[in-house]
């Protein structure tokens, strides 16, 4: 027997059923399927290489570079409900990572001196020192991933961001 899939080999039985259940042939056909794959191996290997040279783990590194890229390019002070917008994050899962990346001394928050109920969140000069380093690697470890695309990262990213702005 010719197998066109994995899923075919493991389970012959469920073939049939597929394409009613996920909208094609085989799992390995669903866009949904082939996204988590993929953000799967990216977010291993930023995983991989955080661990290894700053103890970081990946929304760790993306809370922390976003706060530096809101900071740079605003001059409104960062607030969580900012960031929270930005990274498409629940704001609870934020409060998480503050708590974790205040306690390694990268973060500090204060009250807002207009908003009560608002934090700014600014980045310590460690915080600072460690994104400075830390964006050479992941530059690098994305250079390495995205190769795959054979010069097609402008594409890929165009349609990206078509994916964001349509799921707003």
């Amino acid at each position: 027997m010719i197998y066109t899939s994995p899923t075919e080999k493991i389970l012959p039985e469920v073939v049939e059923e597929e394409k009613s259940i996920f909208g094609t042939d085989n799992l390995e056909e669903n866009t949904g399927f082939l996204m988590l794959q993929v953000s799967n191996l990216w977010k291993n290997l930023h995983g991989k290489t955080l661990k290894k040279h700053h103890n970081l783990s990946p929304v760790q590194y993306a809370v922390l570079t976003s706060i530096h890229s809101l900071s740079s390019h605003s001059t409104k002070q960062v607030t969580q409900i900012m960031l929270v917008k930005y990274l498409k994050i629940e704001p609870m899962t934020l409060s998480y990572i503050f708590k974790g990346l205040e306690t390694k001394g990268y973060i500090q928050r204060t009250n807002h001196p207009t908003n009560v109920k608002a934090k700014v969140v600014n980045l310590t000069p460690e915080g600072k020192e460690l994104i400075i380093q830390a964006a050479h690697i992941i530059t690098e470890a994305n250079h390495e991933f995205f190769n795959g695309l054979n010069g097609n990262a402008d594409y890929f990213n165009k349609h990206l961001k078509k994916l964001l702005k349509a799921n707003r």
